[in-house]
Parts: structure tokens; C-alpha cells; sequence
């Protein structure tokens, strides 16, 4: 009778040595460090001009003046950096910048703008000289009778163009809290056929099934590889580090309802980006990298982080800076907004 064990033993370690290369199929290198602003800012996010420049906005903190956004550019790759706006609301605080620019060179400027415990806003900027002034566009959600409470505003507004052109801003929102049943906060969706002026009604994407104390916020979607998207979010509530979680939804529109599919490894304000290889990095407050390339079903992290420090509300994103470079943007010691670049 034939020696079995070896042949069986052979093909356990092919299979092996095949998962253990398809798991790492990425490998990225970490190299250089830029600095965006060197201090008193927060939370980074950058769009690519249709030039090829690089605009990144970012939180400036006051100590005579509530928070403003602060805009700056670079021509070189996203290592050199010099301020070139800034935007204000007078008696507002303003946050969680986020930046998009449409290929017609138009860019949108998303916003929270809050006074705390009376008014809660997203607000829409819109600028026509890449990036150097902005003008008012529009509300996309608001609380204008918060009664003096300070959980029952909307925030960390997102953009994205989808296939068809419509405009999608995904944000979390605490105005279900009151109602029945009551929905401590959800991942809402709001879309517009005219580039922002306007918004249809709000659907909300991400919610604890009938209700309760499960926060789902701070929404992300890239488009998968083969085309539809991939939702990544946090829970927070029963787990003070809000794990993440992520949705896939052919159209950008139409989410499975629910909480998703737990992504491992992450925690905390998930950032999701495409690279034109249809490779998929996710980062989040856990400061690890997760890959994908088969379009968002299966992630596993890679051995080595772009910042090393663990756990910290330090809100980092990661964006592909070339077919071969990413860069993650996070806030460090100090206030300085730096960014880490990766080639893979």
C-alpha cells in the first residue's frame, strides 16, 4: 500500500506557502515623512487637483477664536507644503474638513459647523480657482433646535462622485436620537443631481436594527475594483475603542441593512482608498494598515504600521500618491499634521 503521508504532507505545505504569498502579496516599504502645517492643526484630508497638485485641508486651532480650516497645496508629490486659503464662520466652529475635487477642476469644500448646544450643520463650499476662495453652496443636514444638548448634531461629512455623477455625502447623524424607536446615531446618506446645490432625502445606512444605544459614524466609501463600493465605519457604544466595520454595495446607493462585517485590526475612524492597481488600504485611530485585493471581502493587516503609536484619536487617511506610492496623513506630536509615505 502506498506511503501516503509524504504526497498529503506535500500538499499541506503548497497550500500553506500559497495563503501565506496570497496574504502578502502587498508589502509596502515606509520612507519619507512630510509635514503639512507644523502646529496647532488637526485632521488632515487631501484631494489631487486635476493639475496634479495636491490640496490637503486641515483643523486650526485659536486661542482667541473658534476653529477655522486652513488650506495648503503642493507641486511636488505631497512632500512640500505652503498655506494658500483659509475659511472662517464667524461665531461657529468649524471641523472635519473634507475635500473633493471634480475632474471639471470645481472643487467642494464639506463641513461640520456647530454653536455648541444651539445649531448643528454640514455645510458645502464650493471653489472655482482651485481652492484660493470659496463660496457658499449649501446645508446638507441640520439641527437647529438641539436644546441645548450637545449629542444630537450631525458630523465628519464625506464626498464621493459615483459612477452616474450623482454626488453622495455620507456623515453621522444624531437627529433620530429623540424619535421612535430611537436611534442613538446612525451612518446617514444624502445624494445630489446638481452638484451639491440641492439634496435629496436622507437614508439611513448603517443602523442598529430597531434601535439603541450603538453609535455607527464616521462613514467612508471607495469603489471596488471590479465596480460598486466598499462601506468602512465605526461602532461605538459597547466597546469604548469603536471597532469598524464594512458594508459592499453595488451602486454606492443600496447598502445591506445592519451593522456590516467586523474588519479585524481596526478601530475607530476608519479611511478607505483604491489605488489605481486595484489594491485596497483601510487605516483608522488603531494607526494599522489593512489590505484587500480581492475588492473588500477578506482584509488582513500588514506587519508593519506607517505610524507606530497604537491607539490615539490621531485620525489618520491614506491616499494613493502614485501606482506605486501611498501616503498616510495623521496628526502627531505637537499639532503638526505629517504625512507617511509608503511604496508597494
Amino acid at each position: 500500500m502506498p506511503n501516503l503521508r509524504t504526497p498529503l504532507r506535500r500538499m499541506l505545505l503548497a497550500g500553506l506557502m500559497l495563503v501565506a504569498t496570497q496574504a502578502w502579496a502587498v508589502e509596502v516599504r515606509w520612507t519619507d515623512t512630510a509635514t503639512v502645517v507644523a502646529q496647532d492643526a488637526g485632521w488632515g484630508r487631501m484631494t489631487r487637483l486635476p493639475d496634479g497638485r495636491w490640496l490637503a485641508v486641515t483643523t486650526r486651532f485659536h486661542k482667541d477664536r473658534p476653529t477655522t480650516l486652513a488650506l495648503s497645496v503642493s507641486d511636488d508629490h505631497a512632500r512640500r507644503w505652503q498655506p494658500w486659503s483659509e475659511l472662517a464662520e464667524p461665531g461657529r466652529k468649524i471641523d472635519n474638513g473634507e475635500v473633493l475635487a471634480l475632474p471639471d477642476g470645481r472643487v467642494l469644500l464639506a463641513m461640520r459647523s456647530l454653536v455648541d448646544g444651539a445649531s448643528y450643520r454640514l455645510h458645502l463650499y464650493a471653489s472655482d480657482d482651485a481652492a484660493r476662495s470659496w463660496q457658499f453652496l449649501s446645508v446638507i443636514d441640520r439641527n437647529e433646535a438641539p436644546r441645548g444638548r450637545n449629542d444630537r448634531g450631525v458630523w465628519e461629512p464625506v464626498l464621493t462622485v459615483l459612477d452616474d455623477g450623482t454626488l453622495s455625502v455620507l456623515y453621522a447623524d444624531e437627529t433620530l436620537a429623540d424619535g421612535q424607536p430611537a436611534y442613538n446615531q446612525v451612518v446617514s446618506q444624502r445624494l445630489s443631481r446638481d452638484g451639491g446645490r440641492s439634496w435629496e432625502q436622507k437614508t439611513a445606512i448603517a443602523a442598529q436594527p430597531g434601535g439603541g444605544a450603538l453609535r455607527p459614524g464616521m462613514p467612508v466609501m471607495a469603489r471596488r475594483p471590479q465596480g460598486g463600493y466598499v462601506l468602512v465605519f465605526e461602532i461605538c457604544g459597547e466597546d469604548k475603542h469603536c471597532p469598524v466595520s464594512y458594508k459592499i454595495s453595488p451602486d454606492g446607493r443600496d447598502w445591506p441593512a445592519g451593522l456590516g462585517t467586523p474588519l479585524a485590526d481596526q478601530r475607530c475612524g476608519p479611511q478607505i482608498t483604491t489605488t489605481t492597481r486595484g489594491t485596497m488600504f483601510v487605516t483608522s485611530c488603531q494607526n494599522e494598515i489593512s489590505v484587500s485585493e480581492d475588492g473588500g471581502e477578506q482584509w488582513r493587516r500588514l506587519p508593519d504600521p506607517a505610524w507606530p503609536i497604537g491607539f490615539h484619536h490621531s485620525w489618520p487617511a491614506v491616499y494613493e500618491i502614485s501606482p506605486t506610492e501611498i501616503g498616510v496623513i495623521n496628526v502627531t506630536e505637537g499639532g503638526r499634521v505629517q504625512i507617511r509615505f509608503g511604496t508597494y
